[in-house]
């Protein structure tokens, strides 16, 4: 990683903020990027990985989301002011203006309309369909834009809020789209596998290009013994479900708002057991200790998981 500094900060939306991040005075140039690969900032003892919305020879500019502002595990917000000191790595991916496929449709979430927003940027694509899902009206960062290149290049731009329309039923979106379609799908984890499962049932052939890895329970048990601390409740979670879903049947209140792992209400404390973390709310070093998850989305990796509910 390169020593680098936050240049500019600018809020878009209530939750996400963009940054410019630039070499310190005097210090070497970063790697060059091209709009929509990653790169992977260390600010403190936090790291994250971020999309490249925008980039020059002075540095690059990232789109952050933050849900947590003023609590005591706040990510990288309260950190990430002008003139703060970052570390950052080499970019990246491929999912950028430069991608070859033909895309038609686009399907996005959260600030995964990122690596979009570079496709598009590119100005090569015609006739294209963005459905884009976002929780709460103010949210949809870089809307404004979207919107202006369907204008241009004859595209269509759909929202889905969730906060007052409930999650997508992505089989039916899915279902929406034609046969030989060429989807570009960028977001959380979970969205991203519940995508490609609608694209496998669904009939008829269209192809999928994710920016990320799609996760999946292929190599995970069936069931999980799920221990919950506070209650004294004990119970099994089959894993095809959410385990949201199996605690709250099982007499286990936990708040929830979003269910794709996007907003953080639901996050819990893990006491034992290993996450297969599937949400954009935990740093990449809080997944790595698995000391919480958001059980809306993610899937326990041991056959034992114990939470502290």
């Amino acid at each position: 990683m390169r020593t680098a500094m936050v240049r500019a900060a600018h809020v878009l939306t209530p939750t996400v903020t963009r940054y410019w991040i630039s070499p310190p005075p005097g210090g070497e140039r970063l790697p060059v990027a091209v709009p929509g690969r990653h790169v992977t900032l260390r600010v403190g003892p936090r790291v994250k990985t971020f999309t490249v919305v925008a980039a020059d020879e002075d540095g690059y500019e990232l789109a952050i989301r933050n849900r947590h502002q003023g609590d005591r595990r706040d990510h990288l917000s309260p950190r990430l002011h002008v003139g703060a000191p970052v570390r950052v790595s080499a970019p990246s991916g491929r999912f950028t203006a430069e991608h070859s496929a033909p895309f038609t449709h686009f399907l996005a979430a959260g600030v995964g309309v990122n690596p979009v927003l570079a496709v598009l940027d590119g100005g090569r694509l015609r006739g294209w369909r963005l459905v884009y899902v976002d929780r709460g009206a103010a949210e949809f960062p870089f809307l404004g834009r979207l919107r202006e290149l369907a204008r241009e290049q004859d595209g269509t731009v759909v929202t889905l809020d969730t906060e007052t329309e409930g999650r997508p039923d992505w089989a039916e979106v899915v279902t929406a789209i034609p046969v030989g379609a060429v989807i570009g799908v960028c977001g959380p984890p979970a969205m991203v596998a519940a995508v490609r499962a609608a694209v496998d049932e669904v009939p008829g052939a269209r192809q999928l290009i994710t920016d990320g890895p799609a996760g999946g329970t292929a190599d995970m048990p069936r069931a999980v013994e799920v221990e919950c601390v506070k209650t004294g409740v004990t119970f099994e979670a089959a894993q095809h479900q959410p385990l949201l879903d199996a605690l709250n049947r099982n007499g286990v209140a936990v708040p929830s708002s979003c269910r794709q792992g996007i907003c953080g209400t639901c996050e819990v404390e893990v006491r034992a057991g290993r996450i297969d973390h599937r949400d954009e709310v935990l740093t990449d070093e809080e997944k790595a200790e698995s000391g919480y998850m958001l059980p809306c989305v993610s899937k326990s990796i041991g056959r034992r998981l114990v939470l502290n509910v």
